[in-house]
């Protein structure tokens, strides 16, 4: 699998996600958000990665929750970004987030 990432012609384009959930958001939401995002990770066929979870507490002043996909290419982000499940998902999920950031790179060289 290595020799395969490292014979790649052009570079994975990657997402990260950062979440700030509304306040008083319950367990029961945070599992039904992690659920959905199950049923995301395999909607388009150029997924290679889909890795998402709360944070972890550690410090304060972090957001609530992360979300790493990475796409054979920007054309398949942008079909994920278009697809009626994901539309319909994200329009649900804002019910329970206060903010989302987002980042999209291409990643030149997998470690």
């Amino acid at each position: 699998e290595l020799e395969l990432q490292s014979n790649r012609k052009s570079p994975m384009f990657r997402q990260i996600t950062l979440i700030k959930l509304k306040s008083g958001v319950t367990d029961q939401q945070l599992a039904e958000l992690s659920s959905g995002f199950s049923k995301l990770s395999n909607i388009v066929s150029g997924i290679h990665r889909f890795d998402f979870g709360p944070d972890k507490n550690l410090e304060d002043l972090t957001m609530d929750y992360a979300l790493v996909i990475d796409f054979e290419s920007e054309a398949y982000w942008k079909e994920y970004r278009a697809h009626p499940d994901h539309v319909c998902f994200a329009k649900n999920a804002m019910n329970i987030i206060a903010r989302v950031e987002r980042v999209q790179y291409e990643v030149k060289q997998e470690v």
